[in-house]
């Protein structure tokens, strides 16, 4: 009787970080080696990414928001350019828009999913339109092939923010597989972290060649003449970023990598339980999942009638729920608030409920019991 008030009392968390047992003991082979800068372990880790999900070619940086700046430096988005975004995202989506020079402009959402609306996008493209970003919200991927018809149409190159997307499948292929540019997170609630990290996936050869540089200064590393007493080259052409990944958090990555089908099976585990559960509420509504998509349940956002008084409700109980992001607009950097009707609606409801691989079976029961109460409330 004392373990169940125990566990009835124990707070639950709305993030946890999933690193496995052995991260330790690969991260001190990397201290003893004294190379803890970017090398073999860098390289390795963008082996196994690209071995695990199929992409042709990428590379690692040290953050989501580098890789963002990266690829849109690499498609020379620049001043005076507009990329067509969705508002409904984490700022850097979209602040690494504005730190190129170029202007935001936010298609609106589908409520059903949070993603980027296709029609809202084709709306949106002016002569400036340099490119279109689309993130895929929650894990659950955008509609890619509206997207892709739409960018080949204005012969616009498409980058897809997937930081929520480690190990998400659009049509039975793997988000990073297809398509321009696909920018992934290593943060640190990420499914795959290595404290932080990025991962730029792209499968043209041309883009690959020249992100290298991006990364570093404007220099390729693995050109580097390692053997010459001046190993930079004659001419640099680029101006790049310091933004590479060293070898420390590669071998993190790596590490996750390697048991990332342990946390995308216990997050896939709960994510349906939830969606079978709490299907027939009345006060709250799930996210659509469309047949073709393959969610890794990265987050779980429902929407809710009275949001303060439903994360009010479950706080009480010690469960932590969270307003993860706001429509990017509200803030004065992207030029003040637009007329995105759905977007609003959005801002209005949404909230995430937790979902990560430190959940127990009780912890999940509790939390739909919880919720269950609260609609019949």
């Amino acid at each position: 009787m004392v373990g169940k008030n125990h566990e009835m009392s124990e707070e639950i968390r709305i993030w946890s970080t999933f690193i496995p047992e052995e991260t330790g003991r690969e991260v001190e082979k990397v201290l003893k080696s004294k190379w803890i800068n970017t090398g073999e372990q860098e390289r390795l880790l963008r082996q196994k990414v690209s071995e695990k999900f199929n992409i042709p070619y990428c590379v690692a940086c040290n953050n989501g928001t580098a890789a963002l700046k990266a690829s849109l430096a690499v498609l020379g988005v620049g001043p005076g350019d507009e990329v067509i975004s969705t508002p409904f995202t984490f700022i850097a989506t979209n602040t690494s828009i504005l730190e190129r020079g170029a202007t935001p402009i936010f298609a609106d959402i589908r409520y059903d999913t949070l993603n980027i609306d296709p029609e809202s996008i084709a709306a949106k493209i002016t002569a400036r339109t340099k490119a279109i970003m689309c993130v895929h919200y929650a894990g659950n991927p955008c509609d890619m092939d509206k997207i892709r018809k739409i960018g080949r149409d204005n012969d616009l190159p498409i980058i897809e923010d997937s930081a929520h997307a480690w190990g998400s499948k659009y049509k039975g292929r793997y988000i990073g597989s297809t398509g321009d540019i696909i920018c992934f997170s290593l943060q640190v609630v990420k499914i795959v972290t290595c404290g932080d990290g990025g991962i730029i996936a792209t499968t043209s050869e041309e883009y690959y060649r020249e992100l290298k540089k991006y990364v570093w200064y404007g220099v390729d590393k693995e050109t580097k003449a390692r053997d010459s007493i001046d190993p930079l080259p004659d001419r640099i052409d680029i101006l790049g970023f310091k933004a590479n990944m060293n070898d420390i958090s590669a071998a993190m990555g790596i590490v996750g990598i390697d048991h990332i089908e342990e946390a995308l099976q216990r997050r896939k585990e709960i994510g349906e339980r939830y969606r079978e559960e709490l299907s027939n509420c009345s006060k709250i509504k799930l996210l659509h999942y469309p047949p073709e998509n393959t969610p890794n349940y990265q987050i779980f956002p429902i929407h809710v009638d009275n949001r303060l008084k439903f994360a009010d409700y479950m706080r009480e109980r010690r469960i932590m729920v969270e307003v993860n992001n706001r429509r990017n607009d509200r803030y004065s950097i992207f030029g003040g608030m637009q007329d995105l009707p759905v977007t609003e609606q959005a801002d209005r409801d949404v909230i995430l409920i937790p979902i990560h691989t430190d959940l127990t079976d009780s912890h999940v029961e509790r939390i739909i019991e919880t919720i269950k109460k609260y609609d019949r409330a």
